[in-house]
């Protein structure tokens, strides 16, 4: 049976109904929203956003990002992505069909490949769905491979029953020192906000070897992500001094702690996060989101991993290890075989936030 599905690129007017899908869906991811399409083009890259309809019916959407070159060449990315029902093999064979078929034929520019980073959980079916597609599972991935998915939808006190036991003692002795978290929403951040969490997160990062991104990125967040109500900032504070800051992206039920840095102080205990954590997750609650993503989630079972101390961290937080399908590409030009091996030889295996 041949299948009626077919791609149509979508534009400024269908902005309602893209988002509309996308926070219905169980496959959502931030990665795929508008403004995140709005927010990368602030730094080279074009979104598309796509549609995968059959008839009337809309079965998927997908943002591509397309990073040019010189002489028109191009890569193309889709970050956490596309969301269509990834239980239906049908509808993710039809997909890859096409959106191979579809990017073959844009004018004006030659993209050497097409990576798809799928919300997915990781499975041999889907692996083979990909491969037979004519995509290749690259050896590694931009965003992080495997994530911890807390479930915020449970009365607190059994969410507090779950946690480690060392956390709950923590979480109890921050108090006990006068920890206080507050959160507002992205359009009450102001600039002298924004600074105080950035440089915060440049401690963080070089403490853990994370690539960091541009205070210009952040404003570019606050503003876009902000402005539709997508974002929830949080300080932690003992006695006034401030300790800790966060950025936590929200899609509709689902609440997504990408971006965050946390400083010490001698005079408190440097396990204070614990609480601060748990202040974030009582808020996220009482705003009723019922799915908390960690954003990154390394082994906890070898010590020389760099994502070990945050992994086991995290971990003490109870919730669901989630893998991700791998990375996959659909070669689309000779060049292919040489980016690979240059990002091989010039990039890092591991990152801990999105790019």
């Amino acid at each position: 049976m041949i299948s009626s599905r077919e791609i149509i690129l979508l534009d400024e007017r269908d902005r309602a109904d893209y988002e509309d899908f996308l926070e219905k869906s169980d496959f959502k991811d931030i990665l795929q929203s508008w403004e995140w399409g709005e927010i990368k083009s602030g730094f080279g890259w074009k979104p598309q956003r796509l549609a995968m309809v059959n008839g009337l019916k809309k079965e998927g959407i997908v943002q591509v990002l397309e990073k040019r070159f010189f002489s028109g060449l191009s890569i193309l990315y889709i970050p956490r992505g596309p969301v269509i029902d990834w239980i239906d093999p049908e509808a993710v064979s039809d997909f890859l069909r096409l959106i191979n078929g579809f990017v073959r034929k844009q004018r004006g520019t030659r993209p050497i490949f097409l990576r798809i980073e799928s919300p997915a959980g990781a499975g041999e079916g889907l692996k083979r769905i990909f491969e037979n597609s004519g995509f290749r599972e690259y050896f590694k991935t931009v965003q992080p491979p495997t994530t911890l998915l807390i479930d915020l939808d449970r009365p607190q006190s059994e969410l507090f029953k779950k946690l480690r036991r060392t956390a709950r003692n923590l979480i109890n002795r921050s108090e006990r020192e006068g920890l206080v978290v507050e959160s507002k929403s992205g359009k009450d951040v102001t600039q002298t906000d924004l600074k105080a969490f950035y440089n915060l997160y440049k401690i963080t990062g070089r403490r853990f070897s994370f690539p960091l991104r541009t205070f210009s990125q952040f404003e570019l967040i606050i503003e876009k992500m902000g402005r539709s109500g997508k974002i929830r900032f949080y300080t932690a504070r003992i006695k006034g001094l401030v300790l800790a800051h966060g950025i936590v992206a929200v899609l509709g039920d689902r609440a997504f702690y990408i971006w965050g840095g946390t400083g010490r102080n001698k005079e408190y205990s440097k396990f204070f996060n614990y609480g601060y954590i748990w202040g974030m997750l009582k808020d996220l609650q009482a705003s009723r989101i019922k799915t908390f993503d960690f954003w990154g989630l390394g082994p906890t079972d070898d010590k020389n991993h760099p994502w070990y101390g945050f992994s086991l961290f995290k971990t003490a937080f109870d919730g669901q290890r989630f893998e991700y399908v791998p990375a996959f590409d659909l070669p689309l030009s000779g060049l292919y075989p040489i980016f690979k091996t240059l990002d091989w030889i010039m990039t890092p295996k591991y990152r801990a936030t999105s790019s």
